[in-house]
């Protein structure tokens, strides 16, 4: 049947009707979009804190000993999550403490993700960064390295981890244990470094077995180590982790360490320097 041409007047029901369908079309695509949003910050690694953390205030500089630390025989535990943390970190500190203490080193994950691509191979990435992390320790003079094989990239505290890292403690007896700054980390960082330090901390307070934690990767650092003379041994440690960093990666990487050990020599009075945040756990 032809139409008239004439158009059927809409009613004040028929409008209301209309918005609300609109309304909800338009919260269906809202909704969905955070929802999205909101999964793909979950799953990926990284942890933002959207209120910045207080730093404290004063944060005066604090000497854990500088002389035992570095003394022959000293033993040091140093808590990582994954096989490049404490090469990218404190590469410098320990191509020192390599030299003179005992040093071991714990790696909370796995290190089978190495990044988030979907055509990662877990098994070989778990092959290839542990080895890498074996001969970055064993370049810089470290004792063994103990893997704890959580999963990569979900790292959480937990009494199975906490009483892994006693255990090791209680194995080691660590005057000392280096570990990320869960408290004062970067306003964005990985998540398994944030729960590696917590955890570390947790565990050092619980065994009461170090005497201080040196927490690095910290917007609170009060004791600083000159790695100035120690520069050209960090970037070949590095190096050593290939599957991470090489060709104009490893370059753009080691400026980017550079760049931070540049700022937090200035904080401590050196060219370049790594800065820890001192906690006494025991007299």
């Amino acid at each position: 049947m032809p139409r008239s041409g004439k158009s059927v007047p809409v009613t004040e029901e028929g409008k209301l009707a209309l918005r609300r369908r609109n309304r909800t079309r338009r919260l269906w695509v809202y909704g969905g979009l955070a929802a999205g949003l909101y999964a793909a910050y979950c799953w990926q690694p990284y942890e933002y804190d959207f209120i910045p953390r207080r730093i404290p205030s004063p944060n005066p500089p604090v000497d854990p000993n500088k002389a035992h630390l570095f003394a022959p025989g000293t033993k040091i535990l140093v808590v990582t999550a994954h096989p490049d943390d404490s090469e990218f970190y404190i590469g410098g500190t320990l191509t020192q403490l390599g030299k003179t203490a005992k040093v071991w080193q714990v790696v909370c994950t796995d290190g089978d993700k190495g990044y988030y691509g979907p055509f990662a191979n877990p098994s070989e990435n778990r092959t290839v960064r542990q080895a890498e992390g074996r001969a970055a320790l064993k370049t810089w003079g470290g004792q063994d390295v103990y893997f704890l094989s959580h999963p990569d990239g979900r790292l959480r505290v937990n009494t199975e981890l906490v009483d892994q890292l006693v255990g090791v403690m209680k194995k080691v007896q660590p005057d000392y244990v280096l570990s990320f700054d869960g408290d004062y980390p970067p306003r964005m960082s990985h998540q398994d470094h944030r729960r590696a330090g917590d955890a570390a901390l947790l565990a050092a307070k619980q065994c009461k077995i170090p005497r201080w934690c040196l927490l690095f990767s910290s917007l609170a650092p009060n004791f600083f180590i000159d790695i100035t003379d120690t520069w050209d041994q960090k970037k070949a440690l590095l190096a050593i982790h290939k599957s991470q960093f090489n060709g104009e990666k490893l370059e753009k990487v080691a400026n980017m360490v550079a760049s931070t050990a540049e700022d937090e020599g200035e904080k401590g009075g050196f060219t370049l320097g790594e800065g820890f945040r001192c906690v006494r756990i025991r007299p």
